[in-house]
């Protein structure tokens, strides 16, 4: 019995107090949960962003390379510049040397390295990123997608026809952001991929 008369119970006291630890408890666990969920979202779409602007990065640079380097000693026939998708992950950038100028790009024999390098320029987005391309109405892998510019800047495929090309990249364990870069005939340009076109932003 304590002053005020009143008799509390140590049974009844400490199972009141273990349900109210057990709220506090679960709540944090939800808050954390929810700040993980939300973090790994924030953190994905900053690696897509990131990763879209290294490649439209790559893309640009290959564009004015072409416009403003010549032929050389090392590649005599050089027709343009190039970066082909070797996969979902992996990309290349070459100078387009037309060995049997036949004006027509004829696999990665004529790939030569870009200007006052040894080995090919070889760039891979961070996993669990994928890059794809626009297919008539869908999006499919790269494998091996070639994407050529010649010296007026204007892209080109295999065989030096004109082409337009878009490039999403996003993450396929969460879709929060898919980013894309459309390649048209006069610029490359960012933008987000709303389900079946690029819009820009």
């Amino acid at each position: 019995m304590n002053k005020s008369g009143f008799i509390f119970s140590i049974e009844e006291n400490s199972k009141g107090t273990t349900l109210i630890e057990l709220s506090i408890v679960l709540a944090i666990i939800v808050i954390v949960g929810a700040i993980i969920a939300i973090g790994y979202g924030f953190l994905s779409a900053d690696r897509v962003q990131s990763a879209s602007r290294e490649l439209f990065g790559d893309l640009q640079w290959i564009k004015h390379s072409a416009v403003m380097q010549g032929p050389d000693a090392t590649v005599p026939q050089l027709i343009g510049f190039g970066i082909r998708l070797e996969s979902a992950r992996t990309y290349r950038l070459f100078r387009f040397n037309d060995m049997n100028s036949n004006f027509q790009y004829d696999g990665a024999a004529e790939e030569a390295f870009l200007h006052g390098e040894t080995s090919a320029r070889q760039k891979e987005i961070p996993l669990p990123l994928e890059m794809q391309i626009k297919s008539s109405s869908k999006l499919v892998a790269p494998q091996n997608t070639i994407l050529l510019f010649d010296h007026l800047g204007i892209p080109r495929q295999a065989n030096l026809s004109f082409q337009q090309r878009t490039i999403v990249i996003h993450n396929p364990d969460n879709d929060i952001l898919k980013k894309c870069i459309s390649i048209s005939f006069n610029r490359i340009r960012k933008g987000r991929w709303d389900g079946s076109n690029c819009q820009e932003q």
